[in-house]
């Protein structure tokens, strides 16, 4: 029985590291996309998420038989254990846990940067009458971080492999991901970091990879933020 990935439509989002990691496992799978419209989020708000198995409700989730796993980071784990992604020993698991908590913690940052927590989503959430989004200061607030961190993985990973090693696991795809995003979104903290931009391209060279980076619908581009977003990553 294939695995079933299921996610919003057109959206890299919270999602792609575990598509990447299914295309470079080479194995078919199932990707089931919602369409990010007021119908697609009225089938997730009142049918899908009552999935029966399905606990703690979100998007994305991934079906594997009679196994429902939600939350990104576990569907990513998850699949890292069943397709033997996983570092062998506790000092390199160790270093991919650190790794993967501080990608995840940029990507939280990137989020809150662009997603306005009180705005009105009519027939989902009320607005505040009295929160202040403020993007710009934000976004700045953000390259601060960025000009601080980046160079951290630049200097992570100057032994010219993969995040731990010479062998690819599962934080590869989240930090190419989540690194890619981040670039696309504010490029200037990247810019002279030769090592980030090898391991991009490393990972982007992976077999299965590849073929997908090179296949029409990848070409055809995805948005990384969904539409309600102050960014959403295509023009």
């Amino acid at each position: 029985m294939t695995v079933k990935l299921v996610y919003w439509d057109n959206i890299r989002g919270l999602a792609e590291p575990s598509h990447l990691l299914l295309q470079y496992i080479g194995e078919p799978f199932e990707y089931e996309k919602l369409p990010l419209s007021k119908e697609g989020m009225q089938k997730w708000r009142n049918e899908v998420r009552y999935t029966a198995g399905l606990k703690f409700a979100n998007m994305p989730f991934l079906v594997d038989g009679e196994t429902y796993v939600t939350q990104s980071l576990a569907v990513l784990k998850y699949l890292a254990r069943k397709f033997g992604l996983v570092p062998k020993c506790e000092e390199e698991l160790v270093k991919c846990e650190m790794i993967e908590q501080e990608i995840s913690d940029l990507k939280s940052r990137m989020n809150n940067t662009c997603y306005d927590p009180f705005m009105t989503i009519p027939g989902f959430r009320p607005g505040s009458e009295t929160g202040l989004f403020d993007h710009e200061f934000l976004k700045n607030q953000l390259t601060i971080r960025l000009e601080e961190r980046i160079p951290m993985f630049d200097e992570w990973l100057s032994g010219g492999g993969f995040c731990v090693g010479d062998t690819v696991c599962y934080v590869d795809f989240l930090v190419y991901e989540f690194l890619d995003q981040l670039r696309r979104f504010l490029p200037s903290p990247f810019e002279g970091k030769a090592k980030v931009a090898a391991f991009l391209s490393k990972v982007e060279g992976l077999k299965g990879i590849s073929e997908y980076f090179s296949s029409d619908v990848y070409k055809a581009g995805l948005h990384i933020n969904g539409p309600l977003a102050k960014w959403t990553g295509k023009e």
